[in-house]
């Protein structure tokens, strides 16, 4: 499967998390793992990435992509149930947060997303 996606603003994304090495973060939509191998890269072995998806097509490459960092799980969840899969894996806290909102490039590509609501704006300054 060709899953092209390209982070939105990956190094401000980034440098916002001020990622401790030996720290805990969670990525609550992996997608193409462009934000969570980003992530894994900066963690020592004692830090630890959790991706979550949704979408199986992204658990399955995020799963692949991720697969040389032994710091990164990818779990096949939505974000809303962060809580529940971190009181699984009896994680009490994490270091950070990253969620990439929004319709991914992919999804449209593919057809995924069969009808999406639009309205149009009117910006008056």
């Amino acid at each position: 499967m060709d899953f092209h996606h390209i982070p939105v603003m990956l190094t401000e994304c980034i440098e916002g998390l001020a990622i401790d090495p030996d720290g805990i973060y969670v990525d609550g939509t992996a997608g193409g793992a462009g934000h969570s191998s980003a992530i894994a890269a900066k963690l020592s072995e004692k830090g630890r990435l959790i991706a979550l998806d949704r979408d199986p097509d992204a658990v399955a490459v995020a799963t692949e992509r991720l697969s040389k960092f032994s710091n990164a799980q990818v779990i096949h969840s939505n974000y809303s149930e962060i809580r529940s899969v971190l009181d699984r894996l009896e994680i009490d806290s994490v270091d950070g947060i990253l969620m990439d909102l929004g319709v991914s490039s992919f999804q449209l590509d593919e057809g995924m997303i069969s009808s999406i609501p639009t309205r149009r704006l009117n910006w008056q300054g």
